[in-house]
C-alpha cells in the first residue's frame, strides 16, 4: 500500500551522499514528458546522465535509465535486493516504491553522473523522491485534481504538496497554464523557506534566440500548447541545471536540432502505434492505435482535445477519405478503456466520449512491485460509461488482454474512425508487455511464429464472432459471457465430428448459394445490355426507314436511354447514388434489383467496413480486381459482390 512519508526512505539511504545535481520534477499531468525533453536534450553530451521516472511501463527496471539506457536487470536486482534485505532486516517496512526510488539513485552514484532527471511519484512534500538535496532547479508541471485520497480536496491543497520539492536557495519554474491560486500557493511557499529564484519561460532572451527562429516555429507547429510548455520548462531545466553543474550550456539555435534529431516518441502518450498481430500491416484497416495513458479529468480533456479538433480531423482531411469531409465533431472513435480502481471514472470519460463513440472495457492485469494497484470492473466502468454519455454503444470483454481488446476493437470500428487504448499506464504497460517480440512488421510472414499466430488466430475468430453478434441485434449480455470459444473448439470427441460435418455441410449451402448470386448477377447484366442493344438496334432501323421523330423526340430518347443505361451500369451520378432516378418507370425486376441491392448494402456495408468479414491472411470475396465483373462501375463493384446478408443469415445462425 501507499505510505507517504519521508522516514522510511531517509533509513534506506541513512549513509547515501548525492554528489550529482537534480532536475527534480512535480506535478499532476506532463512531468513526464518535461522529464523526457530534458533528458533528450542532456543526452549525446559530454556528461553523464541519470532518468528516473514512475510507474514503469514494462519492467520495474524500465523507468531506471543511464545515458538513455534502461540499467542491466541483473545490476538492479542486485541493489533492489541489498535494500529488500535491509527493510526486513531493520525493520524499516519500506514500501516498493520507496526501495525502487534507493536502488535508482544508488546506481547513479555508481554510475557517476553527472545530472540526474528524477520525476515524482505522488505529491512532493511527502514523495520518496523527495530526500533530494541536490536540485539544481525544481519544475511543477500542470496541477490537477488526482490522488484526493492522499493530496487534498482542492486545487490548492495538491499545490502545497507539490510545492514541498522547492529548497532555500534554489531557482524554481511553474507551468504558466497552471490556475492563478495555484501560483500564489506555490509563490508563498517559496518565499516561507527562501526558495528561488522563480525562472520564466518567455524572456526578451528567449524570444530573440530560440523563439523567432524558423526552426522552432515549424517544431512548435507540430506540438499541441501543452506540449509547448512542457518543452519550454525543459529547456529552461536543462540550462539552469547545466549551469548549477559547472558544465557548457546549451545554445539556443541547436536546440531544436538536437529535439528533432533524437526526438522519440514517448511510449503512452499520444502515441501512434502499430500493432501487427491485429492488423497485420500498416496498410491494413485501421493501419495504426493510439495509445495514452491519460487516468484523470485533465489529461483527459487533453486527449479529447488531441482526438477531436486537431491532428485527428486533419489526417482524414488530408487524405480524403471517400472524398468525404470530417464531420463537423470528428469521426466517432472506438475507446478501448481500462482503470485503475479508485479514479474518478465518471469525470473522465464525460470528458473524452462524443456520442456515436463505441467503448470497449477490459482490465489490466497486476502490476509488478504494486500490488495494491487494481483494475477496474470492466462491467462497472462500462455502465459507468453509459451514464456518462448518451448515444454511445460498446460492451465489456469477458476475458483480460490488451491485444485482444483491440482485436474486438477492430472488428467494430469504421474505416474513418480511430482506436484509442486509454485510461491508465498500467494498461500501456500491458500493451507493450504483450507485443514483445510479436510487434513485428513481417510477424504473420515468420514461420517460427506459426504456433503463436495459431493463437492469434484464433483470438481473431472469437472477437470476429462476438462482434457479428453484438452489432446483430441480438439480445444478448455479452459482459455476462465467460465461453469465448467457436463450437468447433468447444465440441469434444464423437461431438466433434458431427459438428464438423455440420459445418462443412452448411459451408457447401453456402458456396452454393454465392455461386448462384453471382451467375444471377452477370445473366441480370447480359439481359439489361442485350435489352439496351435491341434498343438501340431498334431506333437505328427507324432511322433508315425514315420513320417521322421530331428533333424533340430525339433529343428525349436519347436522354432516356443514357439515364437507363446508367442505372443498369450501376455508374453513380452527381450525387454518388448508384441508382439514380429515371423518368421511365423502372420495371418490376427493376425494382426488386434495386432493393435487393438496397438490402445488401445498408446493414452489410456498415460491418464491412468494420471490417467483420475479414481475418489477417484472408481476402473478401470481390476483393481481387481479377473477381469483380469489368461492367460494373468500380464504386458499385463492392455492393454486388458482398455477400447477402438476408440470404446466409439463416446458415449462420446454424452454424453457431
Amino acid at each position: 500500500m501507499i505510505q507517504p512519508g519521508l522516514e522510511r526512505i531517509g533509513l534506506l539511504l541513512k549513509d547515501v551522499t548525492f554528489p550529482w545535481k537534480a532536475i527534480h520534477v512535480a506535478g499532476t499531468n506532463g512531468k513526464g514528458s518535461i522529464c523526457h525533453y530534458a533528458a533528450t536534450l542532456l543526452r549525446r553530451r559530454s556528461i553523464r546522465i541519470g532518468h528516473f521516472t514512475s510507474p514503469h511501463l514494462i519492467n520495474r527496471w524500465d523507468g531506471i535509465a543511464i545515458n538513455d539506457k534502461a540499467v542491466d536487470e541483473v545490476a538492479f536486482k542486485r541493489v533492489e535486493k541489498h535494500f529488500t534485505d535491509m527493510s526486513l532486516r531493520e525493520n524499516i517496512n519500506a514500501s516498493s516504491f520507496e526501495i525502487l526510488t534507493a536502488t535508482a539513485f544508488t546506481m547513479f552514484n555508481k554510475a557517476n553522473i553527472d545530472i540526474g532527471v528524477v520525476e515524482v511519484g505522488m505529491g512532493g512534500t511527502l514523495d520518496a523522491t523527495n530526500i533530494l538535496n541536490n536540485q539544481a532547479i525544481s519544475v511543477i508541471a500542470k496541477i490537477a485534481k488526482d490522488h484526493e485520497g492522499f493530496l487534498g480536496n482542492t486545487l490548492t491543497e495538491i499545490a502545497r504538496h507539490k510545492a514541498g520539492i522547492l529548497r532555500p536557495n534554489v531557482p524554481y519554474i511553474v507551468n504558466p497554464m497552471n490556475e492563478w491560486n495555484v501560483h500564489d500557493v506555490i509563490d508563498e511557499y517559496a518565499k516561507e523557506i527562501g526558495a528561488g529564484p522563480r525562472l520564466v519561460g518567455d524572456t526578451p532572451k528567449l524570444r530573440e534566440n530560440l523563439y523567432s527562429l524558423p526552426d522552432w516555429r515549424r517544431f512548435a507547429q507540430d506540438l499541441r500548447p501543452f506540449q509547448r510548455d512542457n518543452a519550454v520548462l525543459a529547456i529552461i531545466a536543462v540550462k539552469e541545471a547545466l549551469k548549477s553543474a559547472d558544465k557548457q550550456t546549451i545554445r539556443d539555435d541547436t536546440i531544436v536540432d538536437e529535439l528533432n534529431k533524437k526526438r522519440i516518441q514517448k511510449p503512452g502518450r499520444f502515441q501512434f502505434m502499430h500493432v501487427q498481430p491485429v492488423f497485420k500491416s500498416p496498410d491494413d484497416l485501421g493501419r495504426f492505435i493510439i495509445v495514452d495513458g491519460a487516468h484523470n479529468p485533465d489529461a483527459a480533456s487533453a486527449l479529447h482535445d488531441f482526438m477531436y479538433k486537431e491532428r485527428y480531423r486533419e489526417r482524414h482531411r488530408r487524405k480524403q477519405l471517400e472524398r468525404e469531409l470530417a464531420p463537423r465533431e470528428g469521426w466517432p472513435v472506438t475507446w478501448v478503456l481500462a482503470m485503475t480502481e479508485g479514479k474518478d471514472a465518471w469525470k473522465y470519460l464525460s470528458a473524452i466520449l462524443k456520442p456515436g463513440d463505441t467503448v470497449i472495457t477490459t482490465s489490466f492485469g497486476p502490476v509488478d512491485g504494486m500490488p495494491w494497484v487494481k483494475s477496474m470492473d470492466p462491467s462497472a466502468l462500462l455502465q459507468t460509461a453509459l451514464s456518462a454519455q448518451e448515444g454511445i454503444t460498446g460492451f465489456a470483454m469477458p476475458l483480460p488482454g490488451a491485444v485482444r481488446a483491440v482485436c474486438a476493437a477492430k472488428y467494430l470500428t469504421s474505416i474513418h474512425s480511430q482506436i484509442v487504448l486509454t485510461g491508465s499506464l498500467y494498461f500501456v504497460g500491458d500493451l507493450h508487455r504483450e507485443l514483445q517480440g510479436r510487434n513485428r512488421y513481417d510477424y504473420w510472414k515468420l514461420k517460427r511464429n506459426i504456433q503463436d499466430q495459431k493463437t492469434f488466430m484464433k483470438m481473431h475468430r472469437e472477437e470476429r464472432e462476438r462482434a457479428e453478434r453484438f452489432l446483430s441485434g441480438r439480445d444478448i449480455d455479452l459482459s455476462d459471457r465467460q465461453d469465448t470459444s467457436t463450437p468447433l473448439e468447444a465440441a469434444g470427441g464423437s461431438e466433434a465430428s458431427s459438428v464438423m460435418q455440420k459445418n462443412v455441410k452448411i459451408q457447401a449451402e453456402i458456396e452454393a448459394l454465392e455461386k448462384e448470386m453471382d451467375l444471377l448477377t452477370v445473366q441480370e447484366l447480359e439481359l439489361l445490355n442485350s435489352d439496351r442493344s435491341s434498343s438501340e438496334a431498334s431506333t437505328q432501323d427507324q432511322a433508315e426507314e425514315g420513320t417521322s421523330t421530331t428533333p424533340q423526340e430525339a433529343g428525349e430518347n436519347q436522354h432516356t436511354g443514357s439515364q437507363s443505361s446508367n442505372r443498369y451500369m450501376n455508374a453513380p451520378d452527381s450525387a454518388g447514388d448508384p441508382f439514380p432516378t429515371s423518368v421511365d418507370e423502372p420495371s418490376p425486376f427493376e425494382q426488386e434489383f434495386k432493393k435487393l441491392a438496397g438490402r445488401r448494402r445498408e446493414p452489410q456495408v456498415e460491418g464491412e467496413e468494420r471490417g467483420i468479414l475479414s481475418l489477417p491472411g484472408e481476402r473478401m470475396k470481390g476483393d481481387h480486381p481479377r473477381n469483380r465483373n469489368p461492367n460494373v462501375h468500380p464504386q458499385s463493384a463492392g455492393t454486388m459482390n458482398r455477400r447477402p446478408t438476408f440470404l446466409l443469415e439463416k446458415k449462420k445462425r446454424e452454424s453457431l
